[in-house]
């Protein structure tokens, strides 16, 4: 046995005695969430507001769009208008977060939306065991695989987000109507999606994706086109927002967005000149299984699936490029790494797999998490 197989053997076989005892996803998810906090070490950038967070609480004044939350609440179809480049106008429509707080009269807003933030952190990483265990059974892959999601700004947004963007609770929405198979839970969750966030819409494409082709690839099928009443669900949810946004919002209510004419054509402008790192850093060593799975498609000349799947991508990732925070963006499109890994899962060994998600995750702890980096000369999101 060589130097470096040593190493590995005796690093995997005490990962396989963590993961040993009775109640060893609750272990797990709290090993996650340290490795995650440990993994700022090379970008404290994304954590440095914590302190405004609680210079804010101690104030008892609400925290940055913690305040558009109160506001909205307090009149849903108000034309709120806050400074400009602060991201606070552009919320008109992202209402699920004031309805919450309207219709259970919280206060505090700052405090309580964030603590239920960080419950429904722990609940999705517990959640996620649960799925990966549906798609793969050795506990060492579903381990790693946690861990490579939490290094991402998918996992961290839970318990970093202090500014309530909220793109946790709509990436969350966007997982459950993946987890569930129920139409009617399926169509409440990306419903809340999209009153979240209007990029949820585009990448509930990929939610649409997975129950039009995982089932058939469960039962070794090809490619066809055959509706089930879970994609009947998404689109139902696709047309009850645009409807009520377009008929109802917009033209009896009067409400409307704040984008200004070409700033998205401008911002694309922008990002294109830097794509590569600009796709690389939303899924960071995802990628690899991103990658593998386009070729294993390619190989079995499965050419219409793997057409959808990779337009699907390019809508969330080029959209993304059109926006300033583009890694927050491009995350919306997260289901792309449980279809990767349930393809990619029928073309590897499970040792094979094992080791390709504990790449992963070394490579998710080393990469600077890329949502916020503050440096003289630049600031990316």
């Amino acid at each position: 046995m060589s130097f470096l197989e040593n190493i590995y053997s005796r690093f995997e076989s005490k990962i396989a005695l963590f993961l040993s005892s009775p109640n060893w996803k609750t272990k797990s998810v709290i090993v996650a969430v340290g490795i995650m906090l440990l993994s700022f070490f090379n970008n404290f950038s994304p954590l440095r507001h914590f302190k405004d967070y609680y210079d804010a609480v101690k104030e008892k004044r609400e925290y940055f769009l913690y305040q558009t939350i109160e506001d909205r609440a307090s009149n849903l179809t108000y034309d709120w208008t806050y400074p400009e480049f602060t991201g606070m106008n552009n919320r008109t429509f992202r209402l699920t977060m004031p309805i919450v707080v309207k219709v259970f009269h919280i206060k505090h807003v700052s405090i309580v939306l964030y603590g239920l933030q960080l419950i429904l952190g722990i609940l999705f990483l517990y959640m996620l065991i649960n799925f990966l265990e549906r798609i793969i059974i050795d506990k060492l892959s579903i381990f790693y695989g946690l861990l490579g999601i939490v290094t991402t700004y998918i996992g961290a947004s839970f318990f970093i987000d202090i500014a309530s963007y909220g793109d946790f609770f709509c990436y969350f929405c966007l997982f459950l109507a993946i987890y569930y198979r129920n139409p009617i839970l399926i169509f409440l969750f990306l419903s809340l999606a999209f009153w979240g966030d209007e990029r949820a819409g585009v990448g509930s494409g990929m939610v649409f994706l997975w129950w039009w082709f995982v089932p058939q690839w469960q039962e070794n099928k090809r490619f066809k086109i055959q509706i089930n009443l879970q994609m009947l669900a998404i689109i139902a949810a696709w047309t009850t927002y645009g409807v009520i946004r377009k008929f109802y919002l917009v033209d009896q209510l009067g409400m409307h967005d704040t984008t200004k004419p070409g700033e998205f054509a401008e911002m694309f402008g922008g990002s294109w000149p830097v794509f590569g790192l600009k796709f690389l850093w939303v899924f960071e060593g995802w990628w690899i299984l991103i990658l593998f799975t386009f070729l294993c498609l390619s190989v079995a000349k499965d050419w219409l699936r793997l057409l959808a799947i990779l337009g699907a991508l390019l809508a969330m990732l080029v959209g993304s490029l059109t926006t300033f925070d583009s890694t927050r963006s491009g995350s919306y499109g997260l289901i792309m790494i449980f279809l990767s890994l349930f393809i990619a899962q029928k073309y590897l060994t499970s040792k094979e797999l094992k080791i390709v998600l504990l790449i992963i995750a070394i490579i998710g702890f080393l990469h600077p998490m890329t949502t916020r980096t503050n440096g003289t000369g630049f600031f990316l999101m």
